[in-house]
């Protein structure tokens, strides 16, 4: 036996460098032979090990004085720490020293898989025989618990309130309690974690217990650059407590002044789109219910800007993301525009307009519009109303794409923002206007940037969002040196360091509305007056209070003066035929200058 042993020493030496860096080994053992792995440890490390075998198998990890004893036969069956069983993962807390592992096939021949890894740790504390760690939690939120233990021997561990107990983990006579990885989702309340040395020796442990906010956490992403702008998720942080809410509304209401706005990213070209292309994204989740399968869908109003050539389109998207397995067709999902790939079941809606030209300042309004036509389903409609374009315009809305989506049983549909939950197959219910790339994903870097915007819902009268962010959390474009403050009002986006950030709990916020005052008869004057909206409780009011805007006035209209009105002839005349001759040639003339004009965005 003393032989047996000192060969299979030798191999598992030589087989140790390949067992430490976690790779799937696999082999066989007749009833009553053991495979031993001998483990160095110089500093303090984790032995993370797991196995999964035809029948039972007895994993030992032994000092070299109790591997003595098991070759011997002189003490037990069974030394070290014993786990038998036939699928099993565990770690263990090891001291430096001399290490074995031993596979151990006691009662019949098996075949099994091992991974064995070696980690860095620390020790938190050493509890001496008999004694216990406590731990309290008083929490005035729901949240996520994670415990994580590992230990050089057995303990228990147990987790309850002043009502029941929450969770016991011990040893068995099988398998041994040494490590403890879980996290649970909890309600708010006061909690007692208690950690205990049943063994008669002191006992090291390596203990990691953190707890977050169970509710969605936007600042929570690991990411080096986000989608800039402002965004609503539902959320307040009071003093480091998150605090949900939720809206329901028909309208989400996006309004942008821009004067000046300039992207460049050469790896742009890598993802198909313009390397000076960057985009303004509102976006917003939609709910549909019908009675049978509640639907979640992502809506999108995007203007895309070609930077360097002051060119813009707008883009109306949808994407079913109620499940991994959702799609849309062409049947499902009708507008302008179209599902895409167009055949089979698509990956998402999507209608692009023509190109317009942009001077500086631009501004305009972005809405998406949710209705229900009884007995089709859901419309969605994308809109715009432009308000100055290098010069102010005195233009409506204009609604560039109409969606149906077609569902005869649906009863109730929203846009939402909640702050309780997320969406299975989206990050959050969240609306946002935020700059990013210019499409597939692309990061825009901006070399010049100044832009005023705001965010605003409707649902029977218009309102700001009560809490507001620096980033968008669902939309794959970002943006970099991208800088938000909070300014009037307005979250001011300029070049400059990326900030995510809770901007504030207490937004509020108006849409600036340019009005043109057509004269009255009385009047000889044209007068351009600016107003702006004031959001109270129940109602949206304009008032003739002027107050400082992002909407630039540089270019208003002067005043002038308007000649008299002449009165009106009798009969007709000469010089009146010439003169009316001369204005349809003009028109003609103007008209076929216009056409063959790049177009201007004046919608």
């Amino acid at each position: 036996m003393k032989w047996l042993f000192t060969v299979m020493l030798v191999l598992s030496i030589f087989s140790s460098s390949v067992l430490m860096n976690g790779q799937t080994n696999y082999t066989t053992l007749d009833a009553g032979y053991y495979q031993v792995h001998t483990i160095v440890v110089n500093t303090t490390e984790v032995i993370s090990y797991s196995w999964n075998s035809t029948g039972l198998l007895a994993v030992m990890a032994m000092n070299n004085t109790q591997l003595q004893q098991f070759l011997n036969g002189s003490n037990r069956y069974f030394e070290g720490l014993t786990i038998i069983t036939s699928s099993y993962h565990n770690e263990l807390l090891l001291s430096p020293g001399t290490y074995y592992l031993v596979f151990y096939a006691f009662m019949e021949q098996v075949s099994f898989d091992y991974s064995v890894k070696l980690m860095p740790a620390q020790v938190s504390y050493v509890l001496p025989p008999g004694y216990r760690e406590y731990y309290f939690l008083n929490l005035s939120y729901p949240f996520h618990l994670t415990l994580d233990l590992i230990s050089n021997q057995s303990f228990s561990i147990k987790l309850y309130n002043e009502n029941k107990t929450i969770l016991e983990n011990k040893s068995t006579s099988d398998v041994p309690l040494t490590y403890i990885n879980e996290t649970l989702t909890l309600p708010q309340g006061n909690y007692s974690i208690l950690v205990d040395n049943p063994d008669s020796s002191p006992m090291a442990v390596y203990s990691m217990i953190t707890y977050s906010s169970a509710y969605p956490n936007p600042l929570s992403f690991n990411r080096t650059v986000y989608p800039m702008g402002i965004a609503s998720y539902g959320l307040y942080n009071r003093s480091g407590v998150p605090v949900p809410y939720s809206i329901k509304a028909s309208s989400v209401i996006g309004f942008a002044n821009i004067t000046s706005i300039l992207a460049y990213n050469s790896t742009a070209r890598e993802l198909n789109v313009s390397p000076y292309s960057a985009s303004l994204q509102l976006n917003v989740p939609l709910l549909l219910f019908n009675g049978r399968e509640n639907q979640t869908y992502w809506a999108q109003n995007v203007v895309t800007f070609i930077t360097n050539e002051s060119a813009l389109c707008f883009e109306s998207s949808i994407l079913n993301v109620t499940n991994k397995n959702s799609t849309l067709t062409n049947f499902t999902v009708q507008g302008r525009g179209g599902v895409y790939p167009p055949f089979n079941n698509g990956f998402y809606y999507i209608y692009k307009t023509r190109s317009f030209h942009y001077s500086t300042p631009l501004s305009f309004l972005l809405s998406i519009n949710v209705s229900i036509v009884k007995k089709l389903g859901v419309k969605l409609t994308f809109n715009v109303r432009g308000m100055q374009n290098g010069s102010l315009l005195n233009s409506s809305w204009d609604t560039y794409d109409s969606v149906l989506i077609l569902d005869p049983a649906v009863t109730q549909a929203y846009l939402y923002v909640n702050g309780n939950s997320s969406p299975p197959y989206l990050n959050f219910y969240d609306a946002e206007l935020v700059f990013g790339g210019g499409g597939n994903g692309a990061t825009a870097y901006f070399e010049n940037l100044s832009a005023y915007l705001s965010l605003f819902y409707f649902n029977g009268s218009l309102h700001p969002f009560p809490s507001v962010y620096s980033i968008g959390g669902d939309t794959a474009e970002t943006a970099s040196n991208a800088h938000v403050t909070l300014v009037g009002g307005y979250a001011y986006v300029s070049k400059g360091e990326d900030d995510p950030e809770l901007l504030t709990n207490e937004y509020n916020s108006s849409i600036p509305i340019i009005v043109k005052i057509v004269p009255s008869h009385q009047s000889n004057t044209t007068k351009l007056q600016n107003t702006t909206t004031t959001n109270v409780t129940n109602t949206t009011k304009v008032t003739n209070t002027t107050r400082t805007s992002p909407v630039s006035t540089q270019n208003q209209t002067p005043t002038t003066q308007i000649p008299p009105t002449p009165s009106h002839q009798s009969s007709f005349s000469l010089p009146l035929v010439l003169g009316i001759a001369g204005v349809v040639i003009v028109v003609i003339i103007v008209f076929l200058v216009n056409r063959f004009r790049k177009p201007d965005l004046n919608i």
